[in-house]
Order: C-alpha cells, then structure tokens, then sequence
C-alpha cells in the first residue's frame, strides 16, 4: 500500500519592506545638528558616513549649527586647576567639563581629561582660551591644545619660552587655525623688544615661525589673548611697566599678521582701574567696576573690521549692572539676560529679576565623581563654549 506522503508547503513571506532612500543632501543635514560624541560613534556605521563626517565643508556645517544652538543656550566649558605636593607646583593633570544652560544646574557632563608626563609640572596656568571647540592651556612650560568633544590634544613644541602670553584664533582668509605666542628679545629689566611666533595648527611638521614684524609695543606678561570675530587677537599693553604704551589694547590680524592699536573708551585705564577684557559672542568687550565697588559696566566694540575706527573704536555702554566684584561675561540668553560669572558662581542677570546665581562651582555634581584629586582645587577656569569636529593634528 503506497503510503502518501504531505509535501511542505513554503510559508510565503511577505516582501521585505523596501529600505526608503535618503538623498545625500538631508543626510548631511540630519547628522550637522547631532552632538559630537554620536557623530564620533556614526563613523563606524558605514564607509560613507565617515566620509561625510569627515569632509572639511560638514564640519564647517556642523559648526555653524553649533554656534546656532549655543546662541540660544549657552554652554560652559569648566576646567578645574589642582595643586601639587609641591607648594609652588601645579598638577599635570587638565580636566575639562561641561555646564549648559537650560540643562540640569546642577550637573557638568564631563568631556576630557589628561594627565601630562611627570617633569611637566607648571609653577603658572594662565587663562585658557576658546575658538570654535578648540582650547588653549597656556602654561610656563609648555602650550596645550585640545579638542574636548573629539577628545584629541597636543603640546606644542618649544618656542622660545621667556614671559610669553599666547593666543589661538581662526584666520578667515584660510580657514586656519593659529597658535600665537609673544617673547622678549631681550632678559633685560625692563625688556628692550617683544617678538611674537605663530603656529600653524594641523599642518604638517609645523614649527613656530616669528612674524614679519615685532609688535609695537609690549604686552602684559602671561594674558591669553581675547579671540574675537574676523581673525583678530587682543592683549592689554603694558602701560605699569611702560607708561608710553597707548591706553588700549594691541590688536594682531591673523590674516596679515600685522598690529594695530584699539583704544578704549576715555573713562578706562587698564593700568589703573579694575578693567577686565573678555569676548561675548565674538564681540570684544571690557568690564569695568567703580571706585566704590557698587557696579559693573560692560562696553563692547560692535565691530573690529572697520578701520574708521581703529583708534578709538565704536565703544557702546551696553549693560550697568550692581555688583560688588569684577565679573565675567559669559553668555547672552535669548530673552536678553546674561551670564555672568564672579567668585566661583554663575550668576544670570536681567533687567526685572536682577542678579540671581545659578551655578556654584563647588556645588556642582561633576559627571563621574569627584576623585582623590579634588581636595587639592584651587581654582577654576570657565570658557563659554561650542563643541566641534575641528581636528587639531596633522592629516
């Protein structure tokens, strides 16, 4: 008797649904508005992912977006500053972490840490300094420069390494990055010139070049640069120590690499009175706190790139604020108000509500914990901030 066997009928599946296509164009505009730390993790996704992510006109497009999300809520860069064992030594150690308004007040995302070879310890930590994502820390001994979102950091080779005050800032012209550093010619007391070098950052075997001319005039030992829109680099002049200097600020163009002078406006001195340049929202401004400690005025210079005004500058007085200390400006909000900061505190400040603290550098929750190391803080380094994908080596 046959026996009949049942055949296996194949399940139909049903068609697979079709991946949808996505033009190249929207991709790049979906991946320019992704914080940094998923761009960096995308990169493994396929070949053409990272070669997008990698392009010089995306991270062009990703930093654009970046300043346009900050403009909106500002972000604070932290560093804290350790002491050695040592009494006249710091750490080697650089962390770096960050505070955004509108986020949790009471959090700071950590971002980077380094510890640097012992024997590189610096007796001096001058003020850090930002340009689109990249930081300055300028020591005695040696320059750093980091990227804290990618991660990535560098010494920068020896220069010549007497008294110096850097800068780091964008040449327009170019779309480069440079790391400016003055000298003294001369150990004399006082000395008789300043010389000033340039680096240029990722390019290859890159070493510090002088400028084709010295600056005019000598500038205060160990003050980072104020980086401000259009390519320009500010120190104060040292008027203590030469009182002919001009009562302003020298002024060198990272795309001719020339100085000139701004002047500050009539009722300051900065060899005098308690003036404070910073940079807000590429603006250079200058803080200013009366004789009787009861208030802060802050002017800014609208704009660098008209040379009508190189001498004495468009100055505007643009906020009177009563505070008792000298302050940093670090952050204009969308409603108006301002961030500032004074004696380990954030402080947002408006018109109607007036002063009202909203970050307390001890306070803070650090992302991560507080290690052994943090006993020995004495002091804090804040930058208003914009993460980017800008490389800091050589291709």
């Amino acid at each position: 008797m046959a026996v009949k066997t049942r055949s296996k009928k194949r399940k139909r599946t049903p068609a697979a649904a079709s991946v949808p296509y996505l033009p190249e164009e929207m991709v790049v505009e979906i991946l320019a508005r992704l914080p940094v730390k998923s761009l960096l993790r995308f990169k493994c996704v396929c070949r053409g992912w990272r070669a997008i992510i990698s392009e010089p006109s995306f991270i062009r497009a990703h930093l654009r977006c970046s300043v346009s999300r900050r403009q909106q809520e500002p972000s604070i860069l932290i560093s804290p500053h350790f002491s050695h064992d040592q009494p006249t030594k710091f750490s080697t150690h650089i962390s770096f972490y960050q505070w955004e308004q509108g986020g949790p007040s009471s959090l700071a995302r950590f971002m980077d840490a380094r510890d640097f070879p012992v024997g590189r310890e610096f007796s001096i930590v001058s003020y850090f300094t930002h340009c689109d994502g990249l930081v300055l820390a300028p020591t005695d001994t040696k320059l750093y420069l980091f990227n804290p979102a990618t991660r990535e950091a560098i010494t920068l080779p020896d220069g010549h390494g007497n008294n110096h005050a850097a800068g780091l800032g964008l040449d327009p012209s170019t779309g480069k990055y440079k790391v400016v550093r003055s000298f003294y010619r001369s150990s004399m007391d006082p000395p008789i010139s300043m010389g000033m070098e340039v680096f240029d950052v990722g390019e290859p075997g890159a070493r510090w070049r002088e400028t084709a001319t010295d600056p005019p005039h000598p500038i205060t030992r160990w003050r980072t640069a104020l980086t401000v829109d259009g390519g320009y680099l500010c120190w104060f002049m040292d008027r203590l120590r030469y009182p002919d200097a001009p009562r302003g600020l020298l002024r060198f163009s990272l795309q001719d690499e020339a100085f000139t002078v701004t002047r500050l406006p009539d009722s300051l001195d900065p060899a005098f009175d308690e003036v404070l340049p910073y940079v807000l929202h590429g603006e250079l401004c200058v803080t200013h706190i009366t004789d009787d400690h009861t208030a802060v005025f802050i002017w800014t210079l609208s704009s660098m790139d008209d040379d009508a005004h190189l001498d004495y500058g468009p100055w505007e007085l643009r906020y009177c604020i009563c505070v008792t200390a000298l302050c940093h400006p670090m952050g204009v909000l969308p409603d108006g108000g301002i961030l500032l900061w004074a004696c380990r505190t954030v402080h947002r400040y408006d018109f109607s509500a007036g002063l009202t603290p909203v970050c307390n550098l001890d306070r803070l929750r650090y992302q991560g914990g507080r290690p052994a190391r943090w006993k020995n803080v004495f002091d804090f380094t804040l930058m208003s901030y914009t993460e980017s994908l800008v490389s800091i080596t050589a291709a």
